[in-house]
């Protein structure tokens, strides 16, 4: 049906333009018979050569023109049905012999580009309300995610900055909506003291940061906020030259993350060091050892008589001596050696920078603290805590094994010598002179 009404209606546009022509010359006609005198009635009769091509196309202007060029013939025909035509009429036929059939071809193609303008100008505001359409459903969505989005256009300012991203950096709607550069979003941390970085850094941090966004670095990085939350932020580049940032809070995940880190390296008793990473981290120290020549040495220590303190007061008491012997160490050890607890009751500590005498003198300090400070128990009960100390010194050793092995064997030496010693001792020092 819809097709039937189409094709009357291209018939019907056919054939309206021909018959107002038709009727215009005969009302012409008749008006020059019965009612006034028409010397040029032309310029009425184009205009329906004009009306026909633009509603109905070339055909219908064409045969428009045929009908006017005829009915011109007849009224400057001095009988009005003969040939040829008086030197005034013959002018006027050929003019509208000659001018007919041109306006009726150049307005049809008029109208077929004006039609074609329409057309392309309709669809262009049907793709500009879709793709309107789209941008504040893609705005709305965005604004209802939980990620931060802002969005940099090649210049560096943000187009679009999401609700998330604005609680994230307590950033005002005003600032948000004025469409600022980006480093003007990053002042704002700094201005609201968001970044836990220290004062002295800020500007470099800052300079850092547009650096990479600037040179579109994909690259997940963890911004450490100073209320103690976590943000991943990424980079993508757009196709205009602009940027895309997300923000995804993972304050949970990446302290998840370090948990079991700890877990994985760290002693669950004493919080020291365990003996896995306590090897990873002495391998680098060694490295280092031999690249450079600089002095290392290593401790190994070990509770005396811990199965008599198991035995006589319980494993608690016994968990409570390791606890006791590791918190000493933790207090008397320097800010670049490396305490572990091994396994059991013994303990290691690497030295680096240390000769074997100054590290001799680091472990007879330490045994003498755990000599003068007992373990007291909540009964009131003081229990001895003494350790014995192999000192071993990395020069003489061909690997970090070898370090090891040859402290385990001075520490054994101690053991022999009675315990609550230090082996290899002190080499002997000259007395002090006397004044006399």
């Amino acid at each position: 049906m819809a097709g039937d009404r189409l094709a009357l209606t291209g018939l019907g546009r056919f054939v309206l333009g021909p018959l107002v022509t038709l009727a215009c010359v005969l009302a012409i006609s008749l008006a020059n018979t019965y009612v006034v005198p028409i010397e040029f009635p032309a310029p009425v009769h184009l205009l329906a050569v004009v009306f026909a091509a633009y509603v109905g196309g070339v055909a219908p202007g064409l045969l428009s023109a045929g009908i006017v060029i005829f009915f011109t013939a007849i009224y400057f025909s001095p009988t009005g049905v003969t040939l040829p035509l008086g030197a005034a009429a013959a002018q006027r036929m050929a003019l509208v012999t000659l001018v007919a059939p041109v306006l009726a071809v150049m307005t049809s193609v008029l109208r077929s580009r004006f039609v074609l303008t329409l057309r392309r100008e309709r669809q262009q505001r049907k793709a500009i309300q879709a793709a309107h359409k789209d941008l504040l459903t893609l705005r709305a969505a965005l604004d209802r995610i939980e990620a931060g989005v802002v969005l940099l256009d090649h210049e560096m300012r943000a187009v679009f900055i999401n609700e998330a991203f604005r609680r994230m950096w307590r950033l005002p709607d005003e600032k948000a909506n004025a469409k600022p550069a980006f480093v003007g979003l990053m002042y704002h941390g700094r201005d609201t003291n968001a970044y836990a970085v220290p004062a002295r850094e800020l500007d470099a941090y800052i300079g850092k940061r547009v650096a990479s966004v600037q040179a579109g670095d994909a690259a997940p990085i963890d911004l450490r906020l100073a209320n103690g939350d976590i943000l991943r932020v990424q980079c993508s580049v757009l196709p205009d030259g602009g940027r895309m940032l997300v923000y995804n809070d993972v304050t949970d995940l990446v302290l998840q993350a370090e948990r079991m880190e700890r877990l994985a390296n760290v002693d669950g008793l004493t919080g020291l060091f365990n003996r896995r990473h306590f090897l990873t981290l002495a391998e680098t120290e060694w490295s280092r050892h031999r690249r450079y020549a600089r002095p290392l040495s290593l401790l190994l220590l070990d509770i005396d008589h811990f199965k008599t303190v198991n035995d006589r007061f319980g494993h608690d008491v016994g968990d409570q001596a390791i606890f006791h012997v590791a918190n000493l160490c933790q207090e008397s050890k320097r800010q670049p050696d490396i305490l572990a607890r091994l396994g059991g009751e013994e303990f290691a500590m690497l030295l680096p920078e240390t000769k074997l005498e100054d590290a001799h003198t680091v472990a007879e300090r330490l045994r003498r603290e755990l000599e003068a400070e007992p373990l007291l128990l909540e009964t009131g009960e003081a229990v001895a805590v003494t350790v014995s100390i192999g000192v071993a010194q990395a020069d003489l050793a061909s690997g970090l094994g070898q370090l090891m092995k040859n402290a385990d064997n001075r520490l054994y030496e101690a053991k022999q010598a009675g315990r609550n010693c230090v082996m290899p001792p002190p080499q002997n020092r000259r007395a002090p002179a006397h004044a006399a």
